[in-house]
């Protein structure tokens, strides 16, 4: 006990012998933030009360004159320093939040503010960051962190409003500049949040984009020589698809600066946006031998180099690792490329290292997964698989396990578990009844995939994808009257679907005489939707059908081209055929059918025609 004492009182001794040095801290507020809240340090001063402090009348009895701690506040931070050296960090901030409220010290306020940006709380980060900014308007780091909180709750507007009295701040700076310290943030650093308002706004709605711009053209008009602004304008107009004016934006701020390594990115990202890889890669180049050694820009060309070269990608990334053994990003992408290009042990010996680094261990499982299933390890394939438990890959993870079990002969355990993911996973239910039914269908057992179905049509009866994939099983059991019935109520949810628009009228096409009502489906179908090879392969049929066979060829042509499946092949033969043109058709026949010597429908098309297959 009397250990504890001690502790104590040389902790609140030290709290109040730190004040002098603190508050000198606290007057220049604005030096570069730490990365880590480590040791807290805080901002009390000579706690005997004076006379202004006892007849300040509009301060409750726990607060007083700024830099003037009383034992309650010295305990209250005493708690925090407690707390953060056991890294109950939320503790750490609750009372250093309450020291900053009960003190209104702009020390311990701007301690609190930090502490509220590392725990990524941007309530509170705005909270004391606005408290900081009434004690102390000029300071550019308030701005900055609260400019960066709103960022984070999606309020780029107001993000915006902290940035533009961030470059009031820096204009009314910049006529001392040389009095700057050379270990401050330039300028153009400090600025760089506008930048990052932008960049966190593209995938905003457009009204919001849209008055970004404006604002971001009047600071332009203010600012012309700051070239932060002007890469975010070219992000703000590239995420508005105005390709145009984001490469002649983001031009200017290059010629004003060739070495502002921003705008360079920004120009290389909008080459790999527009699939102007190669422009990319020599602009890349051109950057890498100014600057050698710099990672962001090697790392860019590593991964711009994937969509053109993926050997060299993968040769780039090798050295990218080696330089940097300890960056798991650079790992993981070097993993995938070595997957992608079925280098499999140096895949799985990344995957491996990231996977007990605890690297997106969901993710890894996944890729893990995937590997063992191309090394014809099923039951490794299905352990890393059901490890994945959360994610964008849990869903396709589950039911790849769940498809492996049931081609071990285990169909019963792959039913168990996805009727126990719809349980556990109640957003996924309806997407694990689908992955049952397919599963079954794919068995060979139809009928009890169905009834998989229906129970949980039952349960979701306005879900599409229950309907339309009962609506296919409806049709191979010969029940089109129950198919049709799921078609158009899928449809009369969503009407401008193209999917079951092309679904309904490919139906009423081959399996009626119904070719006009066909037609107009398809139609509107390949109106929304003109690229898609199924569209163009069913107007193409339905064109045939209608005995238009001159206007059926050219769809069906296209749609081959895109995707030349058996189906397809069958069909534009069969146009061909019937349009005089027996030998084109032949010759696509024999082609499929070399690659698909499985295939029923060509044999079929063929014997209609007296053709040996």
């Amino acid at each position: 006990m009397r250990s504890q004492f001690i502790v104590c009182f040389t902790l609140l001794f030290v709290l109040q012998s730190c004040s002098v040095l603190t508050n000198k801290q606290a007057q220049s507020d604005d030096r570069p933030n730490s990365d880590t809240p480590h040791k807290i340090t805080t901002t009390p001063a000579n706690t005997t009360a004076t006379p202004q402090t006892q007849a300040n009348t509009n301060k409750s009895d726990t607060q007083v004159e700024e830099g003037q701690f009383s034992s309650e506040v010295l305990y209250t931070l005493l708690t925090a320093e407690i707390a953060g050296s056991r890294q109950q960090y939320g503790i750490t901030l609750k009372q250093y939040i309450k020291a900053a409220n009960m003190t209104g010290d702009i020390g311990i306020i701007a301690r609190a503010t930090r502490l509220a940006q590392y725990f990524r709380n941007p309530d509170q980060t705005i909270n004391m960051g606005n408290l900081w900014l009434t004690k102390k308007p000029d300071s550019i780091e308030a701005n900055t962190i609260v400019a960066s909180a709103f960022v984070d709750k999606r309020q780029p507007l107001k993000a915006l409003d902290h940035a533009e009295s961030i470059l009031v701040l820096l204009s009314e700076e910049k006529s001392t500049q040389s009095q700057i310290e050379p270990r401050q943030p330039s300028i153009k650093q400090r600025a760089a949040i506008l930048e990052t308002i932008a960049n966190f706004s593209r995938t905003l709605d457009l009204d919001t984009r849209n008055t970004l711009v404006q604002r971001y053209h009047k600071l332009d008009e203010l600012y012309p020589t700051l070239s932060p602004v002007k890469v975010g304008l070219s992000v703000l107009y590239a995420a508005n698809k105005n390709m145009e004016k984001a490469f002649a934006i983001v031009r200017k701020a290059i010629a004003q600066d060739t070495n502002y390594l921003p705008a360079v990115i920004q120009e290389i990202s909008l080459f790999n946006t527009n699939r102007q890889y190669d422009e990319a890669l020599v602009r890349l180049k051109r950057q890498l031998e100014k600057t050698p050694n710099n990672a962001r820009i090697r790392l860019l060309y590593a991964r711009t180099l994937a969509q053109t070269d993926i050997k060299a990608a993968f040769d780039e990334f090798t050295i990218l690792s080696n330089n940097a053994p300890k960056n798991l990003d650079i790992k993981f992408s070097k993993a995938i490329i070595a997957l992608e290009l079925r280098k499999l042990d140096d895949a799985k010996q990344a995957f491996i290292e990231l996977l007990n680094s605890n690297y997106r261990p969901n993710t890894i499982n996944y890729y893990l997964g995937n590997l063992a299933e191309l090394n014809k390890e099923t039951q490794a394939a299905i352990d890393y698989y059901l490890a994945v438990n959360s994610g964008n890959d849990f869903v396709a993870a589950n039911t790849q396990a769940a498809r492996l079990m049931a081609d071990s002969n285990k169909l019963s355990d792959a039913q168990v578990h996805l009727q126990a993911l719809r349980t556990r996973s109640p957003n996924f239910r309806a997407e694990f009844f689908n992955t049952e039914a397919d599963i079954l269908e794919e068995q060979g057992q139809i009928q009890n995939a169905i009834n998989v179905l229906n129970v949980a049509i039952n349960e979701y009866p306005d879900n599409i994808n229950l309907r339309y994939t009962r609506s296919s099983l409806y049709e191979k059991t010969d029940r089109l009257s129950l198919m049709e019935n799921d078609l158009l109520h899928a449809l009369s949810l969503e009407p401008e679907n193209a999917a079951i628009l092309n679904a309904l009228g490919y139906f009423l096409t081959n399996r009626t005489d119904r070719h006009q009502e066909a037609y107009m489906l398809i139609k509107k179908a390949i109106d929304i939707n003109p690229k898609d090879s199924a569209i163009l392969d069913s107007m193409g049929w339905v064109l045939f059908k209608l005995g238009r066979i001159e206007e059926a060829i050219p769809y069906l042509r296209q749609a081959f081209k895109q995707f030349p499946d058996p189906e397809i092949a069958s069909h534009l033969g069969e146009a061909l055929w019937v349009d005089g043109k027996q030998q084109e058709a032949l010759d696509i026949w024999k082609k499929n059918l070399e690659e698909n010597p499985d295939d029923t429908q060509i044999p079929a098309v063929m014997r209609r025609f007296n053709v040996q297959p």
